[in-house]
């Protein structure tokens, strides 16, 4: 015969079970028959394992629903944080204003002629290849935006596997990729791209073999997406390929000389104050082979003219010490070459005797490299092998050499 106290004890038990059970199957408990299952004869932790295997069936039941709504939950926030980043996009880009200006506009002329063309439907892919810092992007920004173009930005870095979905996810867009180099580069992208720029009405693309993510994909659309490409440089290993998927559509490359880059630089300088910052800019980096002259110096100058005004700084101090901090590269060339051109080998000559490199083969593969990202150009145009490169780029070169000789004269 029980005692009150076992009693007691027993109801406790049962409760702490319960609450148990609560915990563990928080949206099934009530579908179990505790009072029936429950043993008090026995002790509470004796009571949870018998209860835990008769229970298997709700906890698989309920792990799954869990799973499920932990992803609902996950694809909610991800939706509202890419409405939230769309909406961010669309209100700046909505509060852009252009204003024109006929001294600048006649440079960006092509820009302006090859994005109408994407935009008016009458091409369906660019390949717009420019150095940094020329206004490249801004201007591919300024026409989509004055055309009312439904598009989508995408920089960094595009994998194979998310290129379909990027595509089925914006079909119908216009997408902006800028240095999308890697994408480029794989043999799959590449032959998506294809397919999604034929010259044929119907552009049909067919899913890879991504299935884990792109299982609730279909597994072929018909695109109706129109592109373009935005970079600087691609060192393409799929040449072939490349090539074909530039045939598809139309191809820009886009460059200012140093005068003219001088030129949109003054034009673009509004107040007083940026006018002589710019001219301060113009006057003590040009030719100098360490600062490349474009929109970015320009900025960055700008920016710093405003830190060292409140700050009680010397301005002019202030934007020469920073934009004498160049790249490694190019304070390691200007410190061998300064700001003359030398030939080729005279080059590789100063990278071995200074152990830069360990051999002459070497040194040609780096000089190849610099001379790609444009750490270094071509002054010659006739003997590629052994011919004069400097920090300098060929037009600016030119000026300085016939500006001398007319001082000279």
């Amino acid at each position: 015969m029980k005692t009150k106290t076992s009693t007691e004890q027993a109801e406790k038990d049962f409760e702490r079970c319960q609450a148990w059970l609560k915990k563990l199957i928080p949206n099934e408990w009530d579908k179990f028959d505790l009072k029936a299952e429950y043993d008090s004869s026995i002790t509470y932790d004796e009571n949870k394992s018998a209860i835990r295997e008769k229970i298997k069936p709700f906890l698989k039941d309920n792990l799954k629903e869990q799973v499920e709504e932990a992803k609902a939950a996950q694809e909610r926030l991800e939706t509202e944080a890419k409405q939230r980043a769309e909406a961010e996009v669309e209100e700046y880009n909505s509060k852009i204003t252009y204003q024109t200006n006929q001294e600048v506009d006649k440079y960006y002329e092509p820009i302006y002629r090859a994005v109408d063309k994407v935009c008016r439907g009458f091409s369906h892919l660019l390949f717009c290849k420019g150095r940094p810092g020329t206004g490249k992007s801004w201007n591919i920004r300024r026409t989509l935006v004055e055309n009312k173009t439904d598009f989508v930005e995408v920089s960094g870095e595009v994998t194979e596997a998310y290129l379909y979905r990027l595509l089925y996810e914006n079909n119908g867009k216009t997408i902006w990729m800028k240095d999308i180099s890697n994408l480029l580069n794989g043999i799959k992208s590449i032959q998506i791209l294809k397919a999604a720029t034929e010259t044929e009405d119907a552009r049909v693309i067919t899913k890879s073999n991504y299935s884990k993510q792109q299982a609730d994909l279909p597994d072929r659309f018909v695109c109706k997406c129109k592109f373009i490409f935005d970079y600087n440089q691609i060192q393409n290993k799929l040449r072939e390929d490349f090539e074909a998927l530039i045939s598809r559509g139309d191809f820009l490359e886009f460059t200012l000389s140093p005068k003219e880059m001088e030129h949109v630089m003054r034009q673009i300088a509004k107040t007083p104050e940026e006018k002589e910052i710019t001219e301060f800019v113009i006057n003590n980096f040009k030719g100098s082979g360490l600062v490349r002259l474009n929109l970015r110096t320009q900025w960055k100058a700008i920016n710093t003219y405003k830190y060292a005004q409140a700050l009680g700084l010397d301005w002019q101090k202030e934007i020469k010490t920073e934009l004498s901090r160049v790249s490694k590269v190019r304070a390691l060339l200007y410190g061998l070459i300064g700001n003359e051109a030398v030939r080729r080998v005279e080059l590789k000559k100063l990278l071995l005797k200074h152990e830069l490199v360990s051999s002459v083969r070497q040194a040609e593969v780096r000089i190849s490299e610099w001379l790609f990202t444009d750490e270094l150009f071509e002054i010659s145009t006739t003997d590629l092998r052994n011919g004069f490169v400097s920090l300098v780029a060929r037009e600016e070169w030119i000026e300085r050499e016939e500006k001398e000789k007319l001082m000279g004269d």
